[in-house]
């Protein structure tokens, strides 16, 4: 019973708890974990997510069909494109700067090219019209990004006559509401799922010793994802006219970001921060729907500034001399798009979209991304914790410009 009545984060921060313990408590013999921990931690991974893409494409065309009833849909999705464009390429500045200001100590120039997966720009641009409209759902778990943009489509072809499409919105409502309930349930339960997946993570980075040589770029990756999560968020929140106190909104997120951090997916944390969203900070529901799938896609500022101080690292190790301007602003454009495409397979890492940049980039870098193999999931867990944040405060700032959210009190959050 008092299990049933915690706060969601006291839940996954017991999760983590106990899958710490568990792997203190490992006899030596289990130093490298068995094959059972890692497939308990990869089942409670997909079981995380299991109800995101159901709960977000259902949520789509109805909320696109309301808001487009009361004139609204236009102001709202062109102001969040918009801003998320703007927020992207400002991201990426910041991580090329200061990369260039703090300069991470150079990586040892050892290439691990077996384990790199690439992702192609032609390849993206083609799945999102597949031949078939039913490729869109069986694509899902790997490209988000058809699926949207279909359920998008749909959701503007019953708004333009809505006397007959009136009939089908109570069937898109009860599914919608269905997907949301079950996806409810997953964020319940997940301090339980995180106990496998916390113990996988910490035998993972044990397994990668203590990396000297890239202690450089880990202690800039952690001490930037700080200082934004700290200071430059709630200052940015408050600067673009937010309403509340950022660090109480903070604060209605750190269940997500605590399954963020131990787990180092934003697809597998995604589901609860939909939920907190919703009933913490008081965003209305048809809002929500249209808002959060696009900070999904295009949002991730944390993976863009990762991926842009990366890169400097990695260039900086290879040549002697910095980027000049001409560099600096190819890679203003090809850094958010590498992030974007990879944003669309939701379940990439900061590994895929440093090596799309890389490619695009080329003059000799094909192949950079192979220096940062080692460190690859201590990265993406910045990448995606600054990820979460910033789709919390943007979700926020442009629910409030137009009225769409409720403020809520501390003590009303789930």
């Amino acid at each position: 019973m008092l299990f049933a009545t915690m706060k969601l984060w006291l839940k996954y921060a017991l999760g983590i708890v106990m899958g710490t313990i568990l792997y203190i408590a490992l006899p030596p013999s289990m130093a490298d974990g068995t094959p059972a921990i890692s497939f308990l931690a990869e089942l409670s991974l997909s079981i995380g997510g299991y109800a995101l893409i159901l709960t977000l494409a259902a949520g789509i065309p109805i909320s696109v069909f309301r808001l487009s009833e009361s004139h609204r849909f236009s102001t709202i999705m062109s102001s969040g494109v918009v801003f998320f464009a703007v927020s992207l390429v400002v991201a990426a500045g910041l991580g090329l700067a200061a990369a260039l200001i703090f300069r991470p100590a150079p990586l040892p120039l050892i290439s691990d090219n077996g384990v790199m997966q690439t992702l192609s720009p032609f390849d993206l641009i083609r799945s999102i019209f597949p031949a078939s409209i039913f490729s869109s759902f069986s694509g899902s778990a790997t490209w988000f990004l058809p699926l949207a943009l279909f359920m998008l489509a749909f959701g503007l072809a019953l708004s333009h006559d809505p006397v007959m499409s009136r009939p089908l919105i109570p069937v898109l409502d009860v599914i919608s509401r269905a997907a949301y309930l079950i996806n409810a349930f997953i964020s319940e339960i997940l301090g339980i799922l995180l106990i496998p997946i916390s113990l996988y993570r910490l035998l993972e980075l044990r397994d990668m010793g203590m990396l000297s040589e890239y202690k450089g770029i880990l202690v800039y990756s952690a001490s930037a994802t700080i200082v934004f999560l700290l200071v430059i968020f709630p200052i940015f929140y408050r600067v673009l006219g937010g309403k509340s106190n950022p660090y109480i909104l903070l604060y209605s997120m750190t269940g997500p970001l605590f399954a963020t951090a131990a787990s180092g997916s934003i697809f597998f944390s995604s589901g609860t921060a939909l939920r907190h969203i919703s009933e913490s900070l008081g965003i209305k529901r048809n809002t929500n729907a249209v808002i959060f799938p696009l900070a999904l896609l295009s949002g991730r500022i944390g993976s863009v500034f990762i991926v842009a101080s990366s890169f400097i690292a990695m260039f900086l190790s290879y040549s002697r001399n910095i980027p000049g301007a001409d560099q600096i602003l190819l890679l203003l454009i090809i850094v958010p798009f590498s992030v974007l495409v990879g944003a669309a397979g939701i379940r990439s890492d900061i590994l895929v979209m440093l090596s799309l940049t890389c490619i695009l980039f080329g003059q000799g870098f094909q192949n950079g991304a192979s220096l940062l193999v080692p460190v690859g999931l201590p990265l993406s867990t910045c990448a995606v914790l600054l990820d979460g944040a910033w789709m919390v405060y943007s979700t926020a700032l442009i629910a409030e410009h137009h009225g769409e959210r409720t403020i809520k009190k501390a003590r009303n959050f789930i």
